[in-house]
């Protein structure tokens, strides 16, 4: 295969059939106005229709901050260190326009449409203006250019910033003459490289992760003495500078939180878990839609490199439109190695591959448009099949960027609109979101109430750990939200279905799924209230499965409850968890039925009280709460409780009912007249019977009645089996049934309850001389394995009788 170098000036000028350099530059900058109007309308979508995040109202809350404080210090005392450009720049939007929602996403707006203006120059100078449009085409269409433009975040600046520091470098280690390397065209790359590193740096610390690969990048075009040229040391010295600026400053500005974010949210996890990274981020590079511009960027690098390999010559030799190729190749191949590798797995997420994306749109837009000018030897028909893939990048790409401006975030702001509403004096208001709070309540929380991982964004002040962001008190444990309850008049919880599932453990959630309803909802956000301490029923039964039940994917882990009467509450609690990461709306039903299979009543609802999705359940168990008014014309006998799950929309069972528990209404068997107190190793008791006949009759029939217990919970369902026994060993009447008919099974009772039943055994018509034994047992009625007694056999003899 022959490999063909595409020269950069002829590739960027060549014939252009549309007439003078004066009318290109009209019908360019026509082009790219457009360009610019379908990417402002998406965006302008995304900040109309689409609520504020979390981080967010983080942002808005520190230029709040700013605006009275001249820097984001927060409450706490503590300096909001993260996007100090982007919180600045918001302050002053604000302070010129006024406080919006809208006025604080416009510095993003503006800097995500600059991104758009940077990569076609880029594609432009360093490639072909073929390349600039592809690049500059799928950065506008991007989805997550979208969002990121769209939000009151740092992303934005920081996605500005890096672009215009990669190009700076580029064009300091390779100018486009000979004459710069050394000159003020050089110098000027260099401060320009020095310049945006400093301010993407103070955009967002991740920007640590270009400086490695840009030294490297210096070291592979211009050799070890170029990075000691004064310049280059100088540059470098600014940078470097910066970065330990930067450090100090978190360090001071906030004590302790880089080392508490290292202890509970590692920066740094070298080789941790690199195939969960990349399975989270494959989706960036392999999707259906995105394969192709992946395809075509690894076509780019291929080609550069081979070009390389055949030159013999250093990279600073090679055709510009390669060099760019593997200049920015390997900027972002680097940065995807330390984030799958290196970084910890809190801190590489997809939303940090956004700084590099660019860089695939780029090298993939090289491939595509080195293959077309391969294809095509004339310029008109290149610019023709630059334009259908040019249509195919936008029928691909528009749909899941206009998706990303219908997909609403959670409703905080309605939420805390409703609280605000609502308050009364002496209302105690705690959140997960303390700077949502913040800035819809124009007050902190009452309460940053967080249990599972609030240690990084704690702070001690005065002996008391308050949140880092909004000064409020950290409310970390079941027990003190429980005094706040106990005391306060009312209190209001505010948080969203992911929150209640992944930051609070089982007892907090039985908290508050026992003293707080659920009075407004939005988009997931959910408002809960308690209105004074209600006391439960003690929970004095329980059951923990050794091996937890999958009904359909959802795994019964244990249950609890109180004992019960006719006419009293049934109060129940089942832990489940989400083993299969069902993503569907799940509920789940507690019934009781009597013991011929007729139900009696139920109580339906979804776990957790509603308050978090199966999808957003942590990787503990949860409490699901049922709560069940018992008819006070029960008649006496066991009832049995069945738990069912099931499919909300359309209603469809997951599973078949699982029995979980049995209890006993009116007063419990009459003890036996004759005690016996066998015991088998399992647990299993038998204490007693009624009388039995004082001789055996032919044809004769008599009730036996049997009183059981177990002193320990009992793994298996037994069948009890009562067998009279003739002269020659063999039985010649037997009763052998499970307890109650098998409707209370043994493995189901409870320890210490006596559980009576009646077995009726014929006596054959003849009966033949000499002795008979009544004996009592268990078996297994799958393999009839019968259990051992404690002093060893497997039946107990209850009586003996000699026929005549």
């Amino acid at each position: 295969m022959k490999i063909e170098t595409v020269h950069t000036e002829s590739a960027r000028i060549g014939p252009f059939t549309l007439g003078s350099p004066r009318w290109m530059a009209l019908w360019m900058a026509l082009g790219l106005g457009l360009l610019l109007g379908v990417a402002l309308w998406l965006r302008w979508q995304y900040v109309r229709d689409i609520g504020m995040t979390v981080d967010e109202f983080t942002t808005l809350w520190a230029a709040r901050q700013t605006m009275n404080e001249g820097a984001p210090i927060m409450p706490s005392g503590v300096l909001y260190t993260r996007g100090l450009v982007t919180t600045y720049l918001t302050a002053a939007f604000i302070a010129v326009a006024g406080e919006s929602y809208t006025i604080a996403r416009l510095p993003s707006v503006l800097f995500g449409l600059g991104a758009v203006v940077v990569i076609f120059l880029i594609g432009r100078r360093e490639w072909n203006i073929r390349v600039a449009w592809l690049a500059a085409l799928g950065l506008a269409l991007l989805p997550e250019a979208v969002v990121w433009s769209g939000r009151a975040r740092f992303y934005a600046p920081l996605l500005l910033f890096v672009l215009l520091t990669l190009w700076a470098a580029f064009q300091a280690v390779s100018p486009l003459q000979s004459a710069d390397q050394r000159g003020a065209r050089h110098n000027r790359a260099l401060l320009l490289f020095a310049l945006f590193f400093v301010l993407a740096l103070f955009a967002q610390e991740q920007t640590i992760l270009l400086y490695p690969s840009m030294i490297l990048a210096m070291w592979l075009w211009r050799g070890w003495r170029y990075l000691w040229q004064p310049a280059v040391v100088a540059a470098n010295g600014v940078c470097v500078a910066t970065m330990g600026l930067r450090f100090i400053l978190e360090q001071v500005g906030q004590p302790g939180y880089f080392s508490s974010l290292q202890t509970y949210k590692p920066y740094f996890n070298l080789w941790g878990d690199a195939a969960a990274l990349w399975a989270s981020h494959r989706y960036l590079f392999l999707n259906p839609e995105r394969l192709p511009w992946t395809m075509a960027g690894l076509l780019a690098v291929a080609i550069a490199l081979v070009v390389l390999a055949r030159a013999r010559r250093p990279l600073l030799a090679l055709p510009r439109y390669h060099q760019a190729t593997l200049f920015f190749g390997l900027h972002l191949i680097s940065v995807m190695l330390v984030l799958i590798f290196v970084i910890g797995s809190s801190w590489s997420g997809p939303r940090y591959v956004f700084i590099v994306q660019p860089l695939w749109l780029l090298i993939g837009a090289a491939g595509a448009v080195w293959l077309v000018e391969r294809l095509n030897q004339r310029e008109s028909l290149r610019w023709l099949s630059t334009g259908v893939l040019a249509v195919l990048v936008a029928w691909s790409f528009f749909p899941p960027a206009y998706h990303t401006t219908r997909v609403d975030t959670e409703g905080y702001h309605e939420a805390f609109t409703f609280v605000a509403q609502q308050l009364q004096p002496g209302d105690v208001v705690m959140s997960p979101q303390a700077a949502a709070c913040a800035v819809v309540l124009q007050r902190p929380c009452d309460y940053f109430a967080r249990e599972r991982g609030y240690q990084p964004y704690a702070i001690e002040r005065d002996g008391v750990l308050v949140d880092r962001w909004s000064g409020s008190p950290v409310l970390y444990s079941t027990e003190q939200l429980v005094q706040v309850v106990r005391t306060a008049p009312r209190v209001w919880f505010v948080a969203d279905n992911d929150r209640v599932g992944s930051r609070y453990l089982g007892d907090f959630i039985s908290t508050l799924v026992d003293q707080f309803h659920k009075v407004f909802a939005e988009r997931g956000a959910v408002v809960l209230v308690a209105e004074g301490w209600k006391d439960r029923p003690a929970q004095v039964i329980s059951k923990t499965f050794p091996a937890p039940i999958s009904l359909g994917g959802f795994t019964l882990t244990g249950w609890s409850r109180n004992e019960v009467a006719a006419g009293e509450q049934l109060y129940m609690t089942f832990y489940w968890l989400n083993s299969a990461r069902l993503q569907i709306e799940v509920s789940t039903s507690l019934q009781v039925v009597a013991e011929d299979g007729t139900p009696i009543t139920q109580k339906d609802g979804p776990p957790v009280g509603g308050f978090a999705k199966p999808i957003d359940f942590p990787d503990v168990p949860v409490p699901d709460v049922k709560k069940l008014d018992l008819p006070a014309t029960l008649s006496p006998g066991h009832y049995r409780i069945d738990v069912v799950v099931y499919k909300v929309d359309p209603v469809e069972l997951l599973a078949e009912p699982l029995a979980v528990d049995w209890f006993r209404i009116g007063e419990p068997p009459p003890a036996p007249a004759e005690r016996v107190g066998a015991r088998w190793q399992n647990g299993l008791m038998l204490v007693g019977h009624d009388g039995l006949p004082e001789s055996l009759a032919p044809a004769a029939v008599f009730d036996l009645r049997l009183v059981w217990q177990t002193e320990a919970q009992v793994a298996d369902d037994y069948t009890v089996f009562v067998h009279l026994v003739g002269p020659d060993g063999e039985i010649i009447a037997q009763a052998d049934r499970a307890p109650e008919g098998g409707f209370y099974p043994t493995w189901g009772w409870h320890v210490g309850e006596p559980v009576a039943d009646t077995y009726p055994l014929q006596l054959p018509a003849q009966l033949a001389a000499g002795e008979y034994r009544l004996l009592v047992g268990f078996y297994r009625p799958h393999d009839f394995e019968r259990p051992q007694l404690s002093d060893g056999g497997d039946a107990v003899e209850l009586a003996r009788w000699v026929v005549p």
